[in-house]
């Protein structure tokens, strides 16, 4: 990380009451335990702290010294804080709450602050914990009292981008981010893919997308199996569908956990769903676990409707039938049943996840031991990859009601894209929640190591404001640091560079939203309750072609007439 930086440091005396008053913050938040990791540098904490700023550096870093801030300062890519005066500007924020108990926003945290001193923008946060999308859909509904900035409503699509735009609650950010948004610029310079996706139809960006582009190219979402079962029953490690299918008649047959009881054991369960078994799509010929992919002749296709589907299906009946997989259809009962040392497959959860599992299978068995999974071939040639989490999550935009919107832009530069922000966001601050070693490395403090009220990392940083819900760009690096020598990072490591991008969620034009509002929510449901009873056998699979003329019927092929055109306006977006 290059840093052309300044520092100042606030008293000790505040700094300790800060400290004290995180610490003593909130109730316990039921994550797992995890170490950290760094990126490599040469430079030492001090040349941090005392290096030139170069010539590309805005004449911002040479009012640097005056910017009120704890513990460095990092590149501001040409932004210039503070922003405006203390108490000049305040801005409304409306959207989630913290996902950390016993925290709000509202309330503020050690990180609120401090961007706060460091911008000069005094943000009035207005966010909550349950009921989200009811509150916000309610106040842009009736276009009084709109906040500044919000998150957009619904949270699982796009469409309020689309919605919101049109009704002019939103307004177009291009000007806005060409004029006053030097680190946004430079974020889509490197990643076209997010330009793309918070690109309208119309060539508008209207909102912001929460942007996990840089921390899904580390982190793996896949299955991840018991390695001390495998090992007590002298089994290795299964990489294709047949082996799978083994492993699992393994499990259920021969006590794999130990206990004398050979009928305890449930080979594999799901953590939100039976229907997301589709992860393991890639045993029965498809290249990736995506249910939207795009072939080599650069068709769009939808996996649910295609014949190597219906032999998942089978296979996965099969198992159903069997007793190998979970009868908890819903996986309500995954965490009891992990916590009692009965679960040998999870599937899917991202690698992170891994530790949590593991966390709760000790209180049964202490020599649990949570691998994370390959992805499963056809066969022994089989060169499938796993799919990327999504790159996006919620949109974030300025309303129409906000009278300072070069502000807002500037503040959300700043909190979303510079890379100053960035440390805020993805460490926390420092000398409260990291250091820097004499090798210039950094350090989490016990605040986020030791902390007995938040007993992960993650908690623990989310308590102080870290980890936020707004305009999210999570940190790849920050992650592995976070997890630094654990199992977490060498799945990551071992996933890095051999995961596809998924198929990108675009925004789709007034009438396309309209298409897609009126006919996915009851398609996908029908999709999903018609895995559900194949796998199960309520629903045989002689009426697989059935099933298929009935969801073409609901609008199947014109949902994916709109992937289409949708995939093709990404491609002109990103040059491919």
């Amino acid at each position: 990380m290059q840093k052309k930086i300044i520092a100042a440091l606030l008293s000790a005396a505040m700094l300790i009451s800060v400290l004290t008053g995180c610490q003593n913050s909130g109730k316990q938040e039921g994550e797992s335990s995890q170490t950290s990791e760094n990126k490599e540098t040469e430079e030492t904490n001090e040349e941090k702290k005392s290096e030139v700023p170069s010539e590309e550096t805005d004449t911002a870093d040479a009012d640097a010294p005056s910017i009120d801030a704890t513990g460095t300062v990092y590149d501001l890519g040409g932004l210039k804080l503070p922003i405006c005066e203390p108490g000049e500007v305040e801005l409304t924020y409306m959207g989630n709450d913290t996902w950390c108990a016993g925290v709000s926003y509202n309330d503020g945290t050690a990180v609120q602050q401090e961007i706060e001193k460091r911008t000069g923008v005094h943000v009035n946060w207005d966010t909550y914990s349950s009921d989200v999308e009811t509150v916000l859909q309610t106040r842009l509904a009736s276009m009084e009292g709109l906040p500044d900035m919000v998150e957009l409503p619904p949270f699982d699509s796009n469409v309020g981008v689309d919605t919101y735009s049109g009704n002019g609650v939103l307004i177009p950010l291009n000007d806005l981010i060409e004029q006053h948004a030097p680190n946004i610029q430079k974020l889509f310079e490197k990643y076209p893919a997010l330009k793309a996706m918070c690109t309208s139809a119309d060539g508008n960006i209207y909102a912001l997308a929460g942007w996990w582009g840089d921390i899904n190219d580390y982190v793996p979402d896949y299955l991840y199996i018991r390695q001390d079962w495998l090992d007590n029953l002298g089994i290795e490690m299964p990489r294709t569908i047949d082996e799978l299918y083994d492993v699992l008649v393994a499990f259920k047959e021969q006590d794999a956990n130990g206990n004398g009881d050979p009928n305890d054991e449930i080979p594999l369960a799901t953590k939100n769903g039976i229907w997301q078994l589709y992860y393991l799509m890639t045993g029965f010929g498809y290249d990736t676990n995506s249910l939207w992919y795009v072939d080599e002749a650069g068709e769009v296709h939808y996996a649910a409707v295609e014949e190597q589907y219906r032999e998942m299906l089978e296979f996965l009946n099969k198992c159903y039938s069997e007793g190998l997989i979970s009868d908890d259809l819903e996986g309500n009962l995954l965490t009891q049943n992990i916590t009692e040392d009965k679960v040998g497959i999870v599937c899917h959860d991202p690698a992170d996840n891994m530790a949590s599992s593991d966390d709760l299978a000790m209180t049964g068995n202490p020599n649990c031991d949570y691998e994370f999974m390959p992805v499963i071939q056809t066969d022994e040639n089989g060169t499938a990859q796993m799919t990327k989490r999504s790159l996006t999550w919620h949109y974030y935009g300025i309303t129409s009601a906000c009278e300072t919107p070069e502000v807002a832009i500037k503040w959300i530069d700043y909190v979303y894209a510079s890379e100053d922000g960035s440390m805020l966001y993805n460490y926390g601050i420092e000398g409260l929640t990291y250091e820097y070693d004499d090798k210039g490395e950094i350090q989490f403090t016990d605040l986020v190591t030791n902390n007995e009220t938040y007993t992960s990392a993650f908690s623990a940083l989310r308590s102080v404001g870290a980890w936020p819900t707004y305009f999210i760009n999570d940190s790849g690096e920050a992650f592995m640091k976070i997890f630094e020598g654990t199992k977490v990072e060498t799945a990551c490591k071992a996933a890095y560079n051999n995961m596809r991008d998924p198929f990108p969620e675009m925004l789709g034009t007034a009438e396309e939203s309209e298409v897609y509002t009126s006919i996915w929510p009851d398609l996908s449901t029908y999709l999903n309750e018609m895995f559900t009873a194949f796998v199960i056998g309520t629903e045989s699979l002689d009426n697989f072609y059935k099933y298929v003329e009935t969801a073409n019927s609901m609008g199947m092929q014109d949902i994916i007439e709109i992937k289409k055109a949708q995939y093709g306006r990404y491609q002109e977006i990103v040059g491919k």
